[in-house]
């Protein structure tokens, strides 16, 4: 296992443990809903079983044994150790009757996270649009969505929960409540955005980061707000001068940093610009060779498909992808807004 990967476990849980201790220390607090005390506050054995798992695991890092499965001493998967430090066993050596219900989660969880995702594209005058989102396994990371901001503008939003599998899935369920439930409250798109790295950086322990590009759309103004927390820049083609401007970063990713400062852009668009926004499992997807899809590929297709409808677009880039050879290893997720 990772030396990195483990060094931020235990960072994480040493500090899990400080905070516990400090809390239970403080008698001006009820602590009995949520930590099972007993009617006169004190400590139950719930309270100390998190404290004595969280130091076994400590004690596991220091003789070289966290992370390694108790039958056949090979290393378990990272996600099922990010979900729970405790895990000990991995899935070769589950039961059928273990397998088999983790099976079942596995196509609940799929089946929620395709309802979270939208079912219908909001309708918004003179822009046409299309998305198309594939996840590399039963449980994706990768999330768009829609909603409106306070200013009545119409809202979008595209992100990438670093690595897969249902961890990276509940995640990305947790920001879409976060972001239906503030987003009407917020004018300004960098301090929606500072609102949610203050709120994720406490939830996104050991590695976890979130790559976010939020924006607004005005079809009146035809101007286009927006705030990139770290996500690979969208790209714009300028239909004046046949030409491609990226939108890039204007702040790191969700949980990378405390108190991190954003900035947001804006664009007035133009009949024929075309924004194209996409996650990480386009460009830089391999194939056979090793070679990534990389931003030149993309580039060079909008340069030379921007006349197609947001959908055709989608189609032929997709097309040229599998030509490409390239494998899909991670989440993919392109949106493409078009102004007609």
């Amino acid at each position: 296992m990772e030396n990195s990967f483990v060094n931020k476990v235990r960072q994480s849980l040493i500090q899990h443990k400080i905070n516990l201790l400090e809390w239970l220390q403080n008698e001006g607090r009820s602590k009995s809903i949520y930590f099972g005390l007993d009617g006169s506050g004190k400590e139950s054995s719930g309270s100390l079983e998190i404290i004595s798992k969280i130091d076994t695991a400590l004690n596991k890092m220091e003789n070289g044994t966290f992370g390694k499965c108790a039958q056949c001493s090979e290393e378990v998967e990272v996600d099922r150790l990010i979900l729970d430090f405790t895990t000990c066993v991995c899935l070769d050596h589950y039961t059928t009757e273990q397998k088999r219900e983790l099976e079942s989660d596995l196509e609940l969880a799929a089946k929620v996270q395709q309802y979270l995702l939208p079912r219908y594209l909001p309708s918004m005058k003179g822009m046409q649009m299309a998305v198309m989102s594939k996840p590399a396994g039963a449980v994706g990371g990768d999330y768009y969505d829609f909603f409106r901001y306070r200013n009545h503008g119409q809202g979008l939003a595209i992100a990438d929960v670093m690595g897969k599998g249902i961890s990276a899935g509940m995640l990305m369920a947790n920001l879409q409540a976060s972001l239906r439930i503030l987003g009407p409250d917020f004018i300004e798109l960098s301090a929606l955005t500072s609102r949610l790295n203050e709120l994720f950086r406490y939830n996104l322990k050991q590695i976890r980061f979130i790559t976010l590009f939020l924006a607004t759309f005005d079809p009146e103004t035809k101007e286009f707000s927006y705030c990139n927390a770290g996500h690979h820049p969208p790209l714009m083609w300028n239909a004046t001068s046949n030409s491609v401007y990226w939108l890039k970063p204007t702040g790191p990713a969700i949980g990378l940093a405390p108190e991190a400062k954003y900035t947001s852009g804006k664009l007035h668009l133009a009949d024929g610009d075309m924004l194209v926004l996409y996650t990480d499992g386009l460009v830089e997807a391999r194939n056979n060779e090793q070679t990534e899809f990389g931003f030149e590929k993309l580039e060079q297709y909008t340069s030379g498909n921007a006349e197609k409808s947001p959908e055709s677009f989608i189609n032929e880039l997709m097309n040229q992808f599998h030509q490409f050879g390239a494998k899909l290893r991670d989440d993919l997720t392109l949106m493409v807004l078009k102004l007609a």
